[in-house]
């Protein structure tokens, strides 16, 4: 048990420095305001499909995390005992699905709560609707260029 409250205290300690920091710092777990950062390849999304999956998984982590956030706040103005007990009780639920959602990132993609990220796009596609018969005009120019 003290291991799950270990880990509660982490995520919502991590959860809380998140939110008071601007969006696109570059620090993370460990990093001092003056420490020198470098950025590390966690991994590599090899698909469109990949990609969407890795952006939706993320965007559940960051809600997950902000209904944690209001439900700490409710529990913070709330004068009644037994509306406290409920909050906390899904709270408590919440944070066990957050903590298990974040050690899934973390051992699927290297992504955790804990850290700051940053994307970059190492290859990119870019298409245009066409008619069929304009399909066919491209790629005979693009035959007739190579």
């Amino acid at each position: 048990m003290k291991n799950k409250t270990l880990k509660h205290s982490m995520i919502l300690g991590a959860i809380f420095a998140a939110a008071s920091l601007p969006a696109q710092t570059a620090g993370g777990a460990g990093a001092g305001p003056d420490a020198q950062q470098k950025i590390v390849r966690v991994s590599s999304l090899n698909s469109i499909q990949a990609n969407q999956e890795f952006q939706r998984n993320v965007q559940l982590l960051q809600l997950q995390r902000q209904r944690v956030i209001e439900l700490k706040t409710q529990i913070d103005n709330s004068s009644d005992a037994a509306e406290k007990k409920t909050i906390q009780a899904n709270l408590d639920d919440m944070l066990n699905k957050l903590n298990e959602n974040n050690q899934v990132m973390f051992k699927t993609y290297g992504f955790s709560l804990t850290r700051n990220y940053t994307m970059v796009v190492e290859k990119s596609h870019v298409y245009m609707f066409v008619s069929d018969e304009e399909a066919v005009k491209f790629e005979e120019s693009q035959k007739a260029a190579e």
